[in-house]
């Protein structure tokens, strides 16, 4: 495997182009933010639970695996580890192109064309470091003839630390089954989440009404992240015990896609014309404590 490596005083970022686009390692004044991914081989299916990876052109589950859109029913293959449903786009599975690279910046595209998505496109992720902050931007670009839907995120594997606690806050939490699906109930009004990374306890949540804004705090400092408005829904999952947290900022509820269009400013959904962009920017600042 090859990765890219990107370092300034303040931050080391690998990223595996080949491996879906994943970010390998992220670590902050050496402190591992992400779980590093220490895998030797990549799996397409059964991928590392670690580093980091893009979710495009949706994150989570389109249920069944069927895809209703404009009056015209898709089946899309479903994902082993989800069935009957598929699982976070394709695009983390495929490999990617290093189009700029620097000491400091990597840009890194993939094309798809095939049975997972029905049309055609683009994905972009954009990697910059100045100073303390690191910058990630993520472009889905729809290369088809007709109208697609369209979403992105990032998943996150983020290490639990000892002391560790996370803070956010959201209006809307969803209802999930026992598929991991949003049932359509919510519940409505502002929460202040603050979670203590370092219990090892479950999460499953997913939310919407999200300022974009979290806060991990450290024994020796400090992480924000700061997401676009784009990025206005969050998923917050871990299994019990599990050694990582994944803290997902994406533009959509799971399965947002087959819900009804007058649904779609709260679910998510964003329709892309042919050659049109969807584009979002996360950006990471450490402040040493």
């Amino acid at each position: 495997m090859h990765t890219v490596v990107l370092s300034n005083a303040t931050w080391s970022l690998g990223v595996l182009p080949a491996w879906g686009g994943r970010i390998a390692h992220l670590s902050a004044e050496g402190l591992d933010v992400l779980l590093p991914i220490n895998a030797n081989q990549f799996n397409p299916l059964d991928w590392p639970r670690a580093g980091a990876y893009p979710l495009m052109p949706y994150s989570n589950r389109i249920r069944n695996a069927r895809l209703q859109f404009t009056g015209t029913e898709y089946a899309l293959p479903a994902h082993p580890a989800a069935l009957p449903h598929t699982l976070h786009g394709v695009s983390h599975t495929q490999p990617w192109q290093v189009v700029d690279s620097g000491s400091d910046r990597l840009s890194i595209t993939c094309d798809y064309l095939g049975e997972h998505w029905p049309w055609a496109f683009r994905a972009e992720q954009h990697f910059a470091l100045d100073g303390a902050r690191l910058r990630i931007t993520l472009v889905l670009v729809n290369l088809g003839q007709t109208p697609m839907p369209g979403g992105l995120g990032l998943h996150p594997y983020f290490q639990r630390h000892p002391g560790m606690r996370v803070q956010y806050r959201t209006g809307r939490e969803w209802q999930i089954d026992g598929e991991y699906m949003a049932t359509g109930a919510y519940q409505e009004g502002a929460n202040n989440w603050s979670i203590e990374a370092d219990a090892g306890a479950a999460l499953a949540h997913y939310q919407s009404r999200w300022d974009g804004q979290l806060q991990l705090e450290y024994t020796n400092g400090q992480l924000h992240l700061q997401a676009s408005q784009v990025l206005n829904h969050f998923v917050a999952f871990a299994p019990v015990g599990s050694a990582y947290l994944c803290l997902e900022p994406v533009s959509h509820l799971a399965d947002a896609f087959n819900q009804p269009r007058d649904s779609w400013a709260e679910t998510g959904t964003h329709e892309l014309a042919p050659g049109q962009r969807l584009e979002a920017t996360l950006e990471f600042t450490w402040q040493h404590r």
